[in-house]
């Protein structure tokens, strides 16, 4: 998958300010991306739905997929190498990894990995082919291979499964899902002694916004590989540094006890026995359209979740024109997904009293 670096710039530039990115940074990455070959990418899917692939693609939407898996290119900015769920039976493992040997490359994580403890793989529950110095073709073995790999100069967990664990890690599974830190333990070292946790960036969200996968791998560009501000969860504070509800647009509403989202609202408000009020009906147009009603009681775990999605929010009509709605503007209560305890301690998702 090639991204030009003429796109890859007109996409830094146009979203500099969203991406947290100065004249300065915009320089810098056109520095970076000028040689050829550009940053080698590795993606991995372990235990994943491939909505966050479906994220990054979304942010380039002007390519046909075909476009995006031609390789060889001169003058690349992004050379990602290996990601199956786009490139089919054009991956060719043994070739690309050995590229990888010779140059620093970002290993990206989607999904989470099934596990018995700390480095050990549960073995048959998530297979993804074979690799060259892996153990198994087990997706925690190739992850540790890649990981442990001297020339590994940063670990990208995209969504909130390969960092948190996520959906597959929820409550009665029996694979032991673990996100990428959780399996590779965050005091462990790689090859040249460097602590996992420090080169590890999660960028949660069930998907996340293709703007902070993108911003997160400008930010890198720009700086040498160096590691942006995180947080204590390893997320990019650009993104991740607010609650939800500081920038929401319903959020005056919660200081009025103005609250909406599903039926017999008045009952808890009371506390009278439950009864239908056509103005609290799920889906009522007057308080689920953007400005209405807060959701808290409906279930929102905007004052729990940090993100950006409030401002940025989703659904782009075009190259990177702004998002048109989020889940919260649409009348769904935020479910909390970027946070490291979703699912299980973010439901239930909705209220109904």
């Amino acid at each position: 998958m090639i991204i030009s670096r003429r796109q890859f710039l007109k996409y830094c530039s146009v979203a500099a300010g969203a991406m947290g990115l100065t004249a300065t940074d915009l320089m810098k990455i056109e520095k970076a991306s000028a040689t050829t070959g550009g940053l080698p990418v590795i993606w991995i899917a372990g235990q994943a739905c491939t909505g966050c692939t479906t994220s990054l693609l979304n942010s380039v939407y002007y390519q046909t997929i075909q476009e995006l898996v031609l390789l060889g290119q001169a003058s690349t900015t992004l050379d990602i190498k290996v990601c199956e769920t786009i490139m089919g039976a054009m991956s060719n493992e043994g070739t690309q990894q050995a590229n990888l040997t010779t140059s620093a490359f970002a290993l990206v994580v989607e999904g989470s990995i099934p596990a018995n403890g700390v480095g050990d793989v549960k073995d048959g529950y998530c297979t993804i082919g074979s690799y060259t110095g892996a153990i198994s073709e087990d997706v925690g073995d190739v992850v540790s291979y890649l990981a442990y790999h001297s020339n590994c100069a940063a670990i990208l967990t995209v969504g909130t499964c390969s960092s948190y664990g996520g959906i597959p890690a929820a409550a009665g599974n029996v694979t032991g899902a673990r996100g990428v830190l959780s399996y590779l333990g965050p005091n462990n070292v790689d090859d040249n002694g460097t602590r996992y946790r420090s080169k590890t960036i999660c960028i949660p969200g069930c998907p996340p916004n293709p703007n902070w996968i993108v911003g997160t791998i400008a930010y890198l560009l720009a700086n040498g590989l160096a590691m942006p501000a995180l947080d204590s969860l390893r997320r990019p504070r650009t993104y991740y540094g607010e609650r939800i509800c500081n920038s929401c647009d319903r959020f005056a509403t919660s200081l009025t006890s103005q609250f909406g989202g599903f039926v017999g609202m008045d009952s808890l408000n009371t506390g009278s026995a439950m009864r239908v009020t056509e103005p609290d009906r799920i889906g009522d147009i007057a308080q689920n359209a953007p400005n209405g009603r807060c959701l808290k009681k409906a279930g929102c775990k905007g004052s729990r979740t940090k993100s950006d999605c409030s401002m940025r929010k989703w659904h782009s009509p075009g190259f990177m024109q702004a998002g048109v709605n989020w889940c919260v503007g649409a009348g769904a209560p935020c479910q909390g997904c970027t946070q490291n305890y979703f699912p299980d301690r973010m439901s239930p998702f909705h209220y109904i009293k």
